[in-house]
């Protein structure tokens, strides 16, 4: 998949009850015009390779390692490193007084992509807006990997993240891919018995690894990033012979009852925001408390650029989500 790369380079430009379920729709508003510029920044320089090149990239790389973090979020945190399962693991603390919230954040790149300084800088504006400790693990990519040795990597580490933190201050949160893992990863929780983390935080997630609803096809020329059939043979590698319809792949088709709190953020000219609709509306038929932010014009995880009003706002409306602001 390409990486998307050039969203960094934009800082250049510049409780709901239980049971109720709020979509939170901005249909009002417009764009920014750091938005604008942002998006005909993208339209310029956005290149997506043809399926054979893309293919041939993939299974001929050399396996990819996360960006450095940058220098700003080492000034902001104590960083300490561990290793789980033979990968590593990143555990941020905020050397200001840090709040009782600890997020678990998986990061995107349609299951293929290594962390991207991109996502550094998300992470950053989190834990400037919360306050909250940050844990990231750098699970396994396909192809070289499957689903199977991401979710065992994340069952333990969310087992050792439990021996020091109550599991209803923890937090699930993931970016694209990482969302959909994140919110899989719940599913698989709530149905082994354990215990739940505290809420979900789900930054425009990937829902559906098939992306069989005919409408994505009609969004697709919106969307400034995402390609659909690149998408399909990434999550055809993070699936191998697996149904990828199964909840673990698609949360979407999912049992979407007796989760924790869900916080869905997405941009309306981002393709996954008709599962992201889709998924709003089935969370509504099974009574979950699950809230929609659309944000007009945003395009995919717009909230890397965090120098956008847009980008701004969401990490205000977490902040109160979480009870940090």
């Amino acid at each position: 998949m390409n990486k998307a790369r050039t969203p960094s380079l934009l800082l250049l430009l510049g409780a709901a009850s239980v049971a109720a379920v709020v979509a939170l729709r901005l249909s009002q508003a417009r764009p920014s015009v750091q938005m604008h510029l942002a998006r005909l920044y993208l339209r310029l320089r956005m290149k997506h390779p043809d399926l054979a090149a893309l293919e041939q990239t993939y299974h001929t790389r050399s396996y990819p390692q996360a960006a450095p973090l940058p220098a700003s979020l080492r000034a902001l945190c104590t960083v300490e490193e561990s290793q789980i399962q033979g990968c590593r693991v990143i555990h941020l603390t905020p050397l200001s007084a840090s709040a009782g919230v600890h997020l678990l954040y998986l990061h995107g790149g349609s299951y293929v992509d290594e962390l991207l300084r991109n996502h550094w800088e998300l992470i950053e504006a989190l834990i400037k807006a919360t306050g909250a400790r940050v844990t990231v693990p750098l699970y396994p990519l396909a192809p070289e990997h499957t689903s199977v040795a991401a979710f065992a990597l994340l069952d333990e580490v969310y087992r050792t993240l439990l021996i020091t933190t109550p599991a209803e201050q923890v937090v699930l949160c993931g970016d694209s891919a990482g969302g959909g893992l994140a919110l899989a990863q719940a599913m698989r929780l709530r149905d082994a018995g354990r215990s739940q983390p505290g809420r979900i935080v789900l930054f425009a997630p990937w829902l559906d690894l098939t992306l069989s609803d005919p409408a994505i096809r009609a969004a697709e020329p919106h969307d400034l990033i995402l390609r659909v059939d690149a998408l399909k043979l990434c999550g055809s590698w993070w699936a191998a012979d697996q149904d990828a319809r199964q909840p673990a792949l698609s949360p979407l088709y999912g049992d979407l009852q007796n989760l924790p709190p869900i916080d869905v953020f997405i941009g309306t000219d981002d393709l996954f925001i008709v599962d992201a609709r889709s998924f709003h509306r089935r969370a509504h038929d099974a009574g979950a408390d699950v809230r929609l932010h659309e944000t007009p014009g945003g395009f995919h995880v717009f909230m890397v650029a965090s120098v956008l009003p847009e980008s701004q706002e969401v990490y205000r409306q977490v902040a109160r989500i979480l009870g940090t602001s």
